[in-house]
């Protein structure tokens, strides 16, 4: 998981990674960590 402080930061970063943004998901603070608990949890 990365997270940006701005839309420029993550234009540059998937620009330098030459990655296809099609391909990733661009969610808020409080949505990435939901996420995450969901992806990542132990527990059902």
């Amino acid at each position: 998981m990365n997270f940006f402080c701005t839309k420029e930061h993550y234009d540059s970063w998937v620009k330098s990674m030459e990655l296809p943004d099609d391909e990733i998901f661009c969610l808020e603070a409080k949505e990435a960590i939901w996420v995450s608990k969901m992806l990542f949890s132990l527990e059902d």
